[in-house]
C-alpha cells in the first residue's frame, strides 16, 4: 500500500482523481501487453466497412478514446457492440450525418470517419478533430487525398464536410510525408469501389500493417508495390472476419523505460523488439540489456546508462510517441544528451513537469522546421544523480506516461493529476506497474 509522504508534496488538497506513487524502488517481474490503441482505433473503423459482422479481439476496451470512437461510429449508423471481451462491428446501416462536436473534438482518430463515410458514399460533417495538445496537427493531407480520389470535400473554420460523391476510376496520390491517418483514410475510401488507387510515400507503421491485414482478411485487395508504395484495387464488398489486434509497442516501450529508470528487470510477454528496432538500438547503446525471448522481451538494468542523442522520424525511425520515455531514461544517464523532435512542435511540455522532480532539461529552439511546418524544438537533457517525488500533471498521453514513469524512479511520494490524458492511452497503467512491484494506486474523489 502506498503511504503518503508529505515532505516533498504541496499542501493543497486534490479534488480530482490522481495517481499516488511511492517511488525509488526497482521494478521486477513479468507482465503481458494489452492490445495497441493505435491499431485498435483504426481497426474498429475498418471493421465498420463491411455489411457483415466483424469480430475484433484484444481491443483495449477500457480506454477513454475507444469508448468515444464507438459512440461516434454508432451515432453514424454503424453497429458496434461490446460482448464480453470482444467487439462486434457492422456498418450496414451507416448513414453519416453530423458528428458530435464534443466527442469528435477530443480524439484525433475521429478523422478516420471521413474515410468510412467516403467508403459508404455518404455525407459527413466532422467538427474539427482534437487529441493531445502537442503541437499543430494538420489534416490537410487527409482533405487533399480524399479530393484527389474524387470525393467532394469542403473545409471551414467549423469543420470538414464530405459530401456524398463517387471516386475516380484511377488515382495516383503521393504524400509529402508518410502520414499515418492519411494513409488509413485513403485505404478506407478506396477498398470498396471500381477504382484503382496508387499511394506513394504511404505510412508503413506496424499499426498500419495490422489494419491492412484486417482489411485483407475482409476481402480487400491491397498490394505493396515497393517499400512505401501500395496499390488498392477496389472490390465489390467486404465480408465478415475474426481478427486479433496487435499488442501495444508503446506500452512495451513504457515498461522498458520504467525498468531502466528504476534499475530493475522484467519480462514483457506478447512483445517483440522487431517493431521497436530503432528504439531498442538506442537503449542498448545507452547500456540497457534488452533481449528477444520466446513470446516476449527481457529487459534489465545492469550498469549506469550513458547519454545517447535521438532524432524522431517516421517509422522505422525513432517514434515521436516514444521520445518522452527516452527522456526519462536520459534524466539519470551519465552526460548530456539531445532530443530533436521533428514531427510535432509542441511535444515537450512534459519536460517542465519532469524538472519539478529535479531533472535538468532545457527546451530550446531547434533552428529547423517540423514536418508540420512549425518551428522545431530540441530538449537538452543533463543527467542528474537523484530525483525527488512531488506534485505533477499528466500533460498528454505519452507525456503523462513519462511523468508517471519518472515518479516511479523518484525517491519519495508523487501525486499525478489530469489522469484523463494518461487514461486515453493506458487503461491499466496501475495494474501493469503493480504487477512489477511498484507502489502505485489511483485515488478517486
Amino acid at each position: 500500500m502506498v503511504q503518503a509522504h508529505s515532505r516533498a508534496l504541496g499542501t493543497k488538497r486534490i479534488s480530482e482523481p490522481y495517481l499516488l506513487i511511492e517511488g525509488g524502488y526497482p521494478l521486477s517481474g513479468e507482465v503481458s501487453l494489452p492490445g495497441a490503441k493505435n491499431s485498435a482505433l483504426p481497426a474498429i473503423v475498418a471493421a465498420c466497412l463491411s455489411d457483415e459482422e466483424v469480430v475484433l479481439h484484444n481491443v483495449p476496451l477500457e480506454l477513454n478514446d475507444v469508448a468515444k470512437l464507438i459512440k461516434l461510429l454508432n451515432d453514424s449508423g454503424a453497429n458496434v457492440e461490446i460482448k464480453g471481451d470482444e467487439l462486434h462491428c457492422k456498418g450496414s446501416a451507416w448513414m453519416g450525418g453530423t458528428l458530435n462536436a464534443e466527442l469528435a473534438g477530443k480524439i484525433r482518430h475521429s478523422l478516420l470517419l471521413l474515410g468510412a463515410a467516403a467508403h459508404w458514399r455518404s455525407s459527413l460533417f466532422l467538427p474539427l478533430p482534437g487529441g493531445c495538445n502537442i503541437g499543430s496537427r494538420k489534416h490537410d493531407m487527409h482533405v487533399s487525398a480524399l479530393q484527389e480520389l474524387g470525393f467532394a470535400m469542403e473545409e471551414s473554420e467549423l469543420g470538414l464536410h464530405l459530401r456524398e460523391s463517387q471516386p475516380k476510376a484511377r488515382t495516383v496520390i503521393t504524400f509529402p510525408y508518410p502520414t499515418f491517418g492519411g494513409t488509413l483514410n485513403v485505404l478506407f475510401a478506396s477498398v470498396r469501389s471500381n477504382a484503382v488507387v496508387e499511394l506513394h510515400n504511404a505510412a508503413r507503421n506496424p499499426e498500419v500493417l495490422d489494419v491492412i491485414k484486417l482489411l485483407s482478411d475482409m476481402g480487400a485487395n491491397i498490394e505493396w508495390l515497393s517499400s512505401n508504395s501500395l496499390q488498392i484495387t477496389g472490390v465489390e464488398r467486404l465480408h465478415r472476419a475474426d481478427f486479433t489486434v496487435m499488442s501495444d509497442r508503446i506500452i512495451a516501450s513504457t515498461i522498458i523505460s520504467a525498468v531502466g529508470a528504476t534499475k530493475g528487470s522484467a519480462t514483457i510477454r506478447n512483445a517483440t523488439t522487431r517493431i521497436l528496432e530503432s528504439e531498442v538500438a538506442v537503449w542498448r547503446q545507452a547500456g540497457l540489456k534488452i533481449e528477444e525471448i520466446d513470446n516476449g522481451i527481457y529487459v534489465e538494468w545492469n550498469r549506469p546508462l550513458e547519454a545517447v542523442n535521438v532524432t524522431t522520424a517516421a517509422y522505422p525511425g525513432f517514434h515521436t510517441d516514444i521520445q518522452p520515455l527516452h527522456t526519462v531514461l536520459m534524466m539519470n544517464a551519465s552526460g548530456t544528451s539531445e532530443l530533436k523532435e521533428t514531427i510535432l512542435d509542441g511535444r515537450f511540455s512534459y519536460c517542465y513537469e519532469l524538472n519539478k522532480l529535479g531533472a535538468n532539461i532545457e527546451v530550446k529552439d531547434g533552428g529547423f522546421l517540423c514536418v508540420n511546418g512549425a518551428a522545431g524544438q530540441t530538449a537538452v537533457i543533463h543527467g542528474v544523480d537523484e530525483l525527488y517525488g512531488t506534485d505533477l500533471v499528466a500533460t498528454d498521453i505519452r507525456g503523462g506516461a513519462a511523468v508517471a514513469v519518472a515518479a516511479l524512479a523518484a525517491v519519495g511520494t508523487s501525486r499525478i493529476t489530469n489522469l484523463y490524458q494518461l487514461e486515453r492511452g493506458y487503461g491499466n497503467f496501475t495494474e501493469i506497474f503493480t504487477a512489477l512491484g511498484a507502489q502505485i494506486m489511483k485515488v478517486n474523489h
